[in-house]
């Protein structure tokens, strides 16, 4: 069965731009556009099984061509999500661009060789070649798959080119970047560095920090202050020349250490309150900072609507706070508005120049846009499942039986989230579902908190808002009448785990806040049918939605790699499109063990 739309067949291309996103840097993605319509984008990490693979994106770019039914030579266009120049000079001097080098960024680029050509002309021969500017590509990727026609951006980003964040409006008309955080050590780099003294130093472990955080106090908070100057309107910069290279950031660490007092915590060191405290305060920090830097954006562009988008943008505890502030009419928060969705933006900039004044009417189908699973393996026969009746009313009862899932079906999403394509679903009503999820099947910290997938139309019966969360950006508030109240004598973060705190503690924090997924039916009618099957068996329209991968492996793609994971893992059902298969429970946990240790190095 396939779940997808059906391919676009198209044998006779007009305009056909490729955009490749995250290349010598990390998270390498492309997307292909064909006559101003997203054909599909898919991330390298996909399909090299090596977390945030930033080389050269070969196998995602081939599966973007196979969905269009076009060849290489078909590309007219190739456009990087970055000005290798401007990063090159940055990277080399330290010095944030001028009027002669943003000149250079924006001219000689397209003239001349550099690193991304080494590897992309090898498969483009005849394709010119454009390279955009790195957060426009992010505002671009953002506004388009948004509600509006026009907007102000705010783009807080780690590093792009010279400079940490951005800001300025957007229509279809034209773009107007008027404000600029020039160099890398800005608010992304100060969450970085405070997580890496956490212990938790793999690239991309700052969701991390912020799901850890709501245990705590932010008592550091003022602490943290001694690290960076900031101003009215969140203009923050680091006192130290700090920097996302490795080396460099390891020497930064015990600045932190000086600022709060609290040593560096080793990877493996068990948590303790302090450290859970010091994630509060950078959470706390960086909302501060980002709410300033909104209200500036209000003030000087006096517009109603705000694109959110970069790497920072993915905090959507950050996020669910901006929003609720109100400070404009409405917010979008791309979920792929860091790294993995760059390749898209930098396509949609260069087809918005080629469009003139016509507008890109994009549909991201729900950012359901990679290739399909395959069929199941020979092996996964013996353990089919024979079933009667519909497939979700038969997966809904199973979950309400306590069962964990997993669940494969159509083409698998673009971005770090699984929702409803590549996941893993279990009841949420579980108290101990949290930690089995984290501890036997995800093989993570046991802190960690998971999504509730729930119907649309439901959302303000159970939380705070009822504004749109389709891919999981925005964080809210489960309603007060249906909270347990944490008792005040908890202190360890174990005592808050373990407290039954409402009727779905497994996705509500212990602040009583949850990442939402709003499941629209006609945006996910597959995922919204099953989450109604589970509501009609249980009363409760919500399910838990977790990525379907362990701890540092890529979500899974295929349904061999869909296998592979179930076996090394406690999920008791895999559902792969129409068929459903059990779990043989073979491998011992020391099996598990040793088979996870081949992602131990991104976790």
């Amino acid at each position: 069965m396939s779940l997808s739309l059906p391919s676009p067949g198209l044998r006779t291309p007009g305009r056909v731009i490729l955009g490749v996103g995250g290349y010598l840097g990390h998270d390498a993605n492309a997307a292909l556009l064909v006559d101003g319509r997203l054909v599909a984008a898919a991330q390298e990490e996909r399909f090299t099984r090596r977390k945030h693979d930033g080389g050269f994106p070969t196998f995602a770019i081939q599966s973007c061509l196979d969905a269009a039914g076009l060849k290489h030579s078909d590309v007219q266009d190739v456009v990087f999500a970055e000005k290798p120049l401007q990063t090159a000079l940055f990277d080399q001097t330290g010095v944030p661009g001028n009027t002669l080098s943003r000149a250079l960024g924006r001219w000689l680029p397209d003239s001349i060789a550099s690193l991304y050509d080494r590897s992309a002309r090898q498969f483009f021969l005849e394709a010119r070649f454009h390279y955009a500017w790195h957060h426009l590509s992010h505002v671009a990727g953002a506004f388009h798959t948004s509600p509006f026609a026009r907007a102000a951006f705010l783009c807080v980003d780690g590093k792009g080119e010279d400079y940490s964040a951005s800001a300025g409006t957007i229509d279809d008309t034209g773009i107007s970047l008027s404000f600029e955080q020039p160099w890398e050590n800005g608010l992304g780099l100060l969450y970085t560095l405070v997580t890496n003294h956490l212990g938790f130093s793999s690239f991309g472990s700052e969701y991390k920090v912020m799901g850890l955080a709501p245990y705590g106090t932010p008592r550091f908070a003022q602490a943290l202050g001694q690290l960076f100057q900031t101003d009215a309107d969140g203009g923050l910069r680091l006192h130290a020349d700090v920097k996302f290279a490795t080396a460099v950031m390891a020497g930064g660490v015990p600045l932190v250490t000086t600022a709060t007092g609290i040593a560096a915590r080793a990877k493996d060191e068990a948590l303790s309150n302090d450290h859970v405290d010091l994630a509060a305060s950078i959470q706390k920090v960086f909302e501060i900072e980002v709410l300033k830097m909104a209200r500036f954006v209000q003030r000087e562009t006096r517009e109603d609507y705000l694109i959110f988008c970069g790497g920072c943008a993915q905090n959507c505890v950050a996020a669910g706070l901006l929003r609720r502030e109100q400070i404009f009419k409405s917010l979008f928060n791309s979920p792929v508005g860091g790294d993995m969705g760059s390749g898209l933006g930098a396509a949609l900039l260069l087809a918005r120049e080629q469009a003139g004044r016509e507008r890109l009417a994009i549909r991201a189908r729900g950012f359901m846009l990679g290739s399909e699973p395959g069929p199941p393996p020979d092996s996964a026969a013996p353990w089919r499942v024979t079933y009667k009746g519909d497939l979700h009313d038969f997966i809904a009862g199973q979950i309400a039986d306590g069962k964990i899932i997993g669940w494969v079906r159509g083409g698998m999403e673009l971005g770090a989230r699984a929702l409803g394509a590549r996941s893993i679903l279990a009841d949420p009503r579980n108290l101990a579902m949290q930690s089995t999820l984290n501890l036997k099947v995800k093989f993570r910290e046991s802190f960690r908190p998971f999504a509730p997938a729930i119907l649309a139309e439901r959302v303000g019966d159970w939380f705070d808002s009822s504004e749109e969360s389709d891919y999981m950006n925005y964080v809210a508030n489960l309603r007060p009448e249906l909270r347990n109240p944490m008792p005040a004598e908890f202190s360890s973060l174990k005592e808050k785990l373990n407290f039954p705190r409402c009727k779905i503690p497994s996705v509500v924090h212990v602040d009583f806040s949850a990442r939402l997924q709003t499941v629209r039916r006609e945006v996910h009618p597959d995922f919204h049918r099953l989450i109604t099957a589970f509501e009609a068996r249980t009363g409760v329209p919500i399910v838990i939605n977790t990525s379907f991968n362990v701890s540092g492996q890529p979500i899974v793609r295929t349904a061999d790699e869909a296998w592979g994971c179930f076996l090394n893992t406690d999920i008791d059902l895999l559902v792969i499109n129409d068929d459903v298969f059990r779990n043989p429970f073979q491998r011992t946990r020391e099996e598990k063990l040793q088979w996870l240790e081949q992602f131990a190095k991104s976790a």
